[in-house]
């Protein structure tokens, strides 16, 4: 079973959202987004575009991965606008990349990206 097939259908609603987030919200700049991610805003684009279908597995699992995490514990800034581009909570956020990660706890600090469980 990969990974897309052992998420919810929630957490499948929150990982678009949060690729569309990342690719046309404020969060990153497109001087450091393919610094942040490991991607282009075209590869994530098109990762969005196709969910939960990827163009590859690859792709798919580092994108997911640098998108979630980088939403938790980058964006500077703008925290007044996360919920202008997505719906679910930053914690909610934090408990879908853990179940990406297959990671089974998750820590309680605010941001929900230090201390995971490997």
């Amino acid at each position: 079973m990969n990974t897309i097939e052992r998420m919810t259908e929630q957490e499948l609603r929150i990982i678009k959202e949060c690729l569309d987030a990342a690719v046309n919200g404020p969060f990153f700049e497109d001087w450091e987004f393919h610094t942040l991610m490991g991607f282009t805003r075209e590869e994530i684009a098109a990762v969005e575009a196709s969910w939960p279908s990827p163009p590859t597995l690859d792709l798919e699992d580092d994108a997911v991965n640098n998108v979630l995490g980088n939403l938790l514990g980058y964006p500077h800034g703008v925290e007044s606008r996360w919920h202008k581009y997505l719906t679910p909570t930053r914690e909610q956020v934090a408990q879908v990349r853990a179940r990406w990660r297959s990671e089974y706890t998750l820590d309680r600090d605010p941001e929900g990206t230090r201390g995971w469980d490997q």
